[in-house]
């Protein structure tokens, strides 16, 4: 950000009180045609916190980029204290090709940050995008959804990082929940983690909070397809927390939901069989023990029952039948509680 505050990147600027969007060079193709990320700058009339909404780093995740285009055109900068930067198709490789990963080099780019210049594109993806992150971010919200074969209500996710102070810890919780959502899963970095494989130290949000920069994932509903409801629920979870860091003055009127629940230990549960996936005990539910979470059928019969452990909260079932053993057929919350205070 300049002495005048102007916010710039690429051909891209806005002045104090101006809205700007276009296409920032990020690369080339072999036949020498630019990749263009789009980026949008609401720059409020006066100063105050930057927030970065960052969507698509896998290119199946269309709720969240819907809901950043639909909001931040509405927003008037003369009536802000602060700003917004948006990156909404951060991936737009992955994007292309309507798949999670960068097509050319096979990497999930949300495990590659802080990047490097000189590595492979997604690394170098990464690093462009976070360079700008550092220096001009003050809180980030990363969108996501669940993948293309299941089903979820809305969540957040924050972290628990030893490497990050806990004050930057505890405001990207507090702005999780601001957000809003049937569930806000803590996850501990500290502690043994078995959720997923992978870089989990080069997730934007955990590389955030290890600069200073409280940040959280949100989860709205499920990946290759746009969903109105859960783009209307991030529409309205930024605007929430525009309000709450002081940058917008008017707080968008209240949901009705459920009170949420706080997930502190989630697992994914698998097939042993191949088959197709049936009597899925829906997300948002919960599964006592000895219950039926979901079957695995074949053409002849019953191949497998899967039920609950212990009790079992379903952050997200399975919506496409077909599995493989070693197929995810479930996500679950094995330790929660009721949250006492609704916010949002």
């Amino acid at each position: 950000m300049s002495a005048d505050r102007t916010i710039a990147w690429g051909e891209v600027e806005a002045a104090p009180g101006e809205f700007a969007a276009g296409m920032v060079k990020v690369a080339e193709l072999s036949h020498r045609g630019p990749i263009l990320m789009p980026v949008m700058i609401v720059n409020g009339a006066r100063p105050g916190p930057c927030l970065w909404l960052n969507g698509a780093v896998h290119g199946d995740e269309l709720n969240g980029p819907m809901a950043i285009r639909n909001l931040l055109p509405k927003l008037d900068p003369q009536k802000m204290a602060g700003a917004v930067i948006a990156t909404p198709i951060s991936n737009p490789l992955a994007f292309q090709a309507r798949q999670k990963n960068t097509p050319q080099d096979g990497l999930d780019m949300d495990m590659q940050f802080p990047g490097d210049p000189n590595g492979t594109l997604s690394q170098r993806l990464a690093h462009q995008l976070f360079e700008q992150i550092r220096r001009l971010a003050t809180h980030l919200v990363d969108f996501h959804t669940l993948g293309t074969h299941y089903d979820a209500l809305p969540y957040t996710v924050f972290k628990r990082l030893p490497s990050a102070s806990a004050e930057v810890c505890d405001q990207a919780e507090r702005l999780a929940r601001v957000f809003g959502g049937t569930a806000h899963c803590r996850v501990d970095l500290g502690g043994s983690l078995n959720e997923l494989p992978g870089n989990v130290a080069g997730f934007l949000d955990v590389q955030c909070l290890k600069h200073g920069i409280p940040a959280f994932m949100t989860e709205l509903g499920s990946g290759g397809h746009i969903q109105p409801d859960m783009v209307s629920f991030g529409e309205r979870g930024i605007a929430s927390i525009l309000h709450e860091l002081g940058i917008w003055p008017e707080a968008p009127d209240a949901a009705p939901q459920a009170r949420p629940i706080t997930i502190t230990r989630r697992r994914f549960l698998y097939a042993d069989h191949g088959g197709l996936v049936v009597d899925g005990a829906p997300s948002g539910s919960v599964v006592k023990r000895g219950e039926l979470v979901c079957r695995i059928v074949d053409m002849f019969g019953t191949v497998q029952e899967i039920r609950a452990e212990q009790d079992m909260y379903i952050i997200a079932s399975r919506k496409n039948p077909p599995v493989d053993t070693g197929d995810r057929v479930a996500f679950v919350g094995l330790e929660w509680q009721e949250d006492e205070e609704q916010h949002g």
